[in-house]
Order: C-alpha cells, then structure tokens, then sequence
C-alpha cells in the first residue's frame, strides 16, 4: 500500500484543498445542527426580535453549504480525475516498458483488467473512501468538543460503545481483504477468457464449437458474480456490526441528552443540538467502520499493482548511436526460452553495413530467435551482440529503432487509417507515405480505395487480405529509411511475382544492410546476396555465397534441391 499513498498525495495541494473543503462542508452542517437549536430556543423564549437575525442567518447558512457542497464536488473530481490518470498513464508506461519476454509472461487481459477493472475498484474503495474518512473524523471530533463541554459523561457512553464498534468489524477485514482480491483477480480472469475467446472467433465458429466456449464464459462469469457475492455478504455484516453499534450510541446519546433536559440542566433548544451532534457522532462512527475496512480491503490489489510499478528490466542504457556506420559482430551467443533446450547454441557472426544477408533452414532451426535477440526483444542471452563495437543491451531504444527496423509475417495493424499505420502517428507527410506505397507495391490497392491513403484498415487490418497487410508493413519500415531492415519471412502472403519484384528492388537498395529470413530458395534471388547464413538446430552450420554453399553439396545443398526450383519457375 505504500506506493498507493504516494499516488494519493501526487497532487498535495489539491490533496489539501480537498481536505479543506470536506472540513468547510462538515462544518456548515453543524452551523446546522446549532441554528436549528438557537431556533427552538427564540421560540420557546420568546424573543421575537432575535427571528430577523436567524432569517438572515439561515438563508446564509443555505447559500454557504450550497457553495461549499459545490466548491467540494469540484475540487474532488480535478483530484479523482488528475490522481486516477497518473496512476493509470504510469502503469501502461511500465507495462509498454517491458520487454517481450516479461510482457509474455502474463496474459495482456490481465493488464487491461488491471488498468481498468482494478484502478475502477481504487477509484471507489481507497480514493473516494479515504475523503469519506477524513470527512467523518472531522465531523466526529467537532461534535465529541461540543458534546464534552456539554456533558461528559454522554462522551464516555460514546467512546466505550464506539471502541467495541471498531473492534469487532475490525476482525473480520483480513477476510474481506482476501475476498477482494479474488473478485479482482476474477475479473482478470474473465477480461483474459472473453479477449481470447473473440481474438478466436474464426477458429469457434470454423470448428462448431461454440456451445463449449459459452461454458468456459459461463464458468468464468459465475466465478465473477460468486466472488462478488461473498465479499458483499461480509461487507452487509460489517456494515450491520457498524449499524447495531452505531444505533446504541444514537439512543444511549437521545435518552442522556432527554434525561439532561428533563432535570432541566439544558434547554429544550440545547436538548436538539445534543440529538444532531450525536447523529454528526453515530454517523461517522457507522460510516468510518465500513469506509476503512474498504480502504483496507484493496491491499492485495494495490500490492499487485506496485508489483507491476516496481518491475521493469534493469536500465542498461547508456549508448548513443546516430548513424549505423560498420558492423554488427555476434560472439558465442547462447539463448533458451527455457531451460529444457538452448533456442540458439553458439552463434558466432559479423553482418557488415551495406550487405545483404539472407538466413535459411527448417522451421524450428532459430532463424527467427536470432533476429529477435538482434531486435533486444530478449536480453537474457549469454554471449555479446555488438552495434558499432556498443553493446546491444545498453544502447539507448530510441536510437536503436530509429536504426534498425523489422518486418515480421504476422502484421499488427492499428484501428485506423493506412496512412497512420504506415507513418505510425509520425510527422511524415502524405507525399512520403505514398512514395513509400509504391515502393512497396501499394499504388494499385491505393488508387481502387475511395478515400485512398485515408481508408480505414479496422481491427487489426481486417478490411485488407494478408498481402495487402504485409505490403503496408514493408511501406512502415521504408518510409523511415532505416539503415538496417530485417524481413522475417514478410513476403509469405504475397504472390511470387509480388514477392520476387519487391525483394528484388530491396536487394538494389545501396547503403541498406538487409537481413532476410526466407524459406523461399529462388536462385535468382539468393544469387544477390552477399552470404547466405544456414542454420540448425539453434546452430549455423554453413555460410556463404549461393555458389558457394552448392559447390560445397552440404546441408544447403540438400535444403535446395529437395524444394526444388518452384518459386523461380512460377515467378519467371
């Protein structure tokens, strides 16, 4: 909880401006409570020329508490409002912040649960709860100095009967804790089931299986209700526990102040302050017993969420790079996603700026691993990668994106327009967007679009094919004109004509280092680059030219006679 209370006083001043309208607020009700006594006593007394002046005083008395209740709501919502985003805004910061391995490790549903549902729970259990608090005590304490120089023995039946309120509830905060958070990680649950379950439409419908997937939502949603269910039980007993308490110190305060007036040590008017203060007593007593367990009650939540602010991967960076100008060296590089089998087993390579260097072998060989780990998608490999003699892991991210670039086979696009999800929200104009677009073989979708560059894709590019999709991922890396471009089999969904053109005019691009992923072997695309690097079973076990690697009738060679000549006959 304690970095919850740092969010909490984020904002101090309007923190303090907030405590002081809920003062100015609980203080214009006991102006209240004593007009209303003053009032009774004119009248039984009498003194008809005081009925101007208490006019006067309670149409004031109106004006204020409407000037206050007002002057509250607004300082408290700027301070929900600015708290609450801050806390959220920082939490998405540390969880974009992750690297690909540690975001992995849970399912993204939990972080949207956590950034809504959970900061929802805060919101109303801790933030709004903890005014409520400040608010009752205030009113508690003003009422118990009235009361005390009033009678003090009504103080002393307050304070026995209001202890044993507190001690009793206080008891069964630990459970509801507990409950709490299972309705929170609940929720988590559903919120991952339910994005799951609609990221999987295709495959429910496809395989008639949607009466199963409405058990599993089913399952999950009673758990959610369930959950719900028991921690608002326990809540309805402590909010009776707080109730019966809370009754017995408003009678015991009634019949003290009743039995003061009828032995006529207080006035009638008196009398009635004594019953309103004591509700300003009983009612902060009821309230401040269920505010405070509901305080308490997000404890396992705000101790996931600090767990989420206080992980992050240690930051190494420390390394400008400007401009890609010579090498990147690879030296007994070794990486495992677990520690059944190493991913990649010894790699040891030197990629030069300018060259073109194409990376083949079965599925499973570590052809993909090893781009991944040159992208910093993982650092917890041994070995070194070097950029320009830096180390990978401390060169700052910035600049190593603004230098490198990669375009995988599985394209993610943004709801929005092809012109954002190739620029990507940078400040690139139209005229380079659509430069970029005949580079990469878009004019012909562009031109048969209505609203061209501005037509909206949809939900993850649902309103294109896949090699429309891949053909506006090449555009994104080639309008930033990167020095090192990476393709991970990019070209897959496009047709052979396409794919041949556009990896071609990629090869011809002088000063661009590419470094390709293929399982396509057309000779005479291989034959344009400088090395080709075979790997196997996580290792490389040849590399060279494609003229090279035939003549030495090993692994390549088997890899490329048992595809055959296929693509270069279709595409030619």
């Amino acid at each position: 909880m304690k970095t919850l209370w740092q969010y909490t006083l984020k904002y101090k001043f309007q923190f303090i401006l907030r405590v002081i309208t809920i003062s100015l607020v609980a203080l214009a009700s006991l102006c209240f409570d004593f007009l209303m006594g003053f009032i009774v006593d004119i009248f039984a007394n009498g003194e008809k020329d005081k009925f101007l002046i208490i006019t006067i005083a309670s149409i004031s008395l109106i004006i204020i508490m409407f000037l206050t209740e007002y002057l509250d709501g607004l300082v408290m919502s700027s301070y929900i409002k600015n708290t609450v985003n801050y806390l959220r805004t920082d939490i998405f910061s540390k969880i974009i912040n992750k690297d690909i391995k540690d975001f992995s490790l849970d399912n993204s549903g939990k972080y949207i649960s956590i950034l809504y549902n959970d900061i929802k729970i805060i919101e109303d259990s801790f933030f709004n709860n903890l005014f409520q608090i400040i608010s009752c005590i205030i009113s508690f304490a003003i009422s118990l100095v009235v009361l005390f120089s009033i009678s003090p023995t009504i103080v002393i039946f307050i304070a026995i009967f209001g202890v044993l309120g507190f001690v009793i509830p206080n008891s069964l905060s630990k459970k509801l804790v507990v409950q709490k958070n299972n309705y929170s990680q609940n929720l988590e649950q559903i919120t991952s089931i339910t994005k799951d379950l609609f990221s999987g439409f295709e495959v429910i419908k496809g395989f008639n299986i949607s009466n199963k997937i409405k058990e599993i939502f089913n399952t999950a949603s009673t758990n959610v209700e369930t959950s719900k269910k028991e921690y608002s039980i326990l809540e309805s007993v402590i909010r009776g526990f707080s109730s019966s308490f809370s009754v017995t110190i408003y009678l015991g305060v009634l019949l003290l102040g009743c039995y003061l007036m009828y032995k006529e040590n207080i006035s009638v008017g008196t009398a009635i302050i004594i019953i309103q203060l004591s509700t300003h007593i009983v009612g902060p007593v009821k309230m401040s017993i269920s505010l405070i367990n509901q305080v308490r009650s997000v404890t396992l939540i705000a101790n996931k969420i600090e767990d989420i602010l206080a992980s992050s991967s240690d930051d190494l960076e420390n390394i400008s790079l400007d401009n890609f100008k010579n090498n990147i060296i690879i030296n007994n590089l070794d990486f495992s996603y677990n520690k059944e089998k190493k991913a990649l087993n010894n790699i040891n390579l030197t990629l030069e700026k300018s060259k073109k260097y194409a990376i083949v072998g079965e599925s499973g060989s570590g052809k993909s691993t090893l781009i991944k780990l040159l992208m910093r998608y993982y650092n917890n490999y041994s070995g070194s990668i070097l950029i320009d003699n830096n180390d990978l892991k401390s060169i700052y991210s910035s600049d190593l994106y603004k230098n490198i670039s990669m375009i995988q086979q599985n394209v993610f696009m943004f709801d929005d327009s092809i012109k954002e999800n190739i620029r990507l929200y940078s400040n690139h104009d139209d005229d380079d967007v659509l430069k970029s677009c005949e580079r990469a073989g878009l004019s012909k979708l562009i031109n048969n679009l209505p609203n061209g560059i501005d037509s909206l894709v949809g939900e993850n590019g649902n309103k294109l094919s896949g090699g429309e999709k891949q053909r506006i991922a090449i555009a994104r890396a080639l309008i930033n004109n990167t020095q090192i471009l990476i393709l991970d089999e990019s070209t897959s969904a496009l047709d052979n004509e396409t794919a041949y053109n556009l990896e071609n005019s990629l090869l011809n691009l002088k000063g661009l280092t590419l470094i390709t992923v293929t399982h396509k072997l057309i000779k005479n695309i291989l034959n344009k680059y400088d090395e080709i690097i075979v790997m196997k079973n996580g290792s490389i076990v040849e590399k060279g030219s494609f003229e090279y690697l035939l003549s030495q009738k090993g692994y390549f060679y088997s890899l490329y006679y048992i595809q055959g000549d296929e693509y270069l006959d279709s595409v030619l």
